[in-house]
């Protein structure tokens, strides 16, 4: 299992690939139970019935913008620190998956979403 983490921005049915910001799958996994668990939000989407894709995120409209907002209210290293125990993570690579997280939800605009692969 590869655990590649892919991000693209969707936009009139078009798929533009953006960074997964060096981070596996296991780090956003751990983000989406944290959402989950802590924000009450439920981020993960039924993915594709392929085998290649183990974990899926689709963020939109109010959604994203939510999540967003808690993200910049965040001190992401102080989030960081108590997200990546729990998934014995280092605490630096949650963090940069928590800021690849906010700068690509910082794009997300009118009928623009986010959508997260892990394959």
């Amino acid at each position: 299992m590869s655990q590649i983490a892919s991000f693209y921005l969707l936009k009139d049915g078009q798929r533009q690939e953006l960074s997964g910001g060096d981070c596996s799958g296991a780090v956003y996994m751990a983000i989406w139970d944290w959402c989950e668990s802590e924000l009450d939000l439920d981020v993960r989407f039924p993915a594709p019935q392929t085998e290649d894709t183990l974990d899926c995120a689709l963020l939109e409209g109010e959604l994203a913008s939510k999540l967003l907002a808690v993200l910049r209210e965040q001190d992401l290293p102080e989030l960081a620190a108590e997200i990546a125990p729990d998934w014995d993570l280092p605490a630096e690579t949650v963090q940069s998956g928590l800021e690849t997280l906010r700068s690509h939800l910082e794009l997300v605009r009118g009928n623009t979403a986010l959508l997260y692969e892990m394959t």
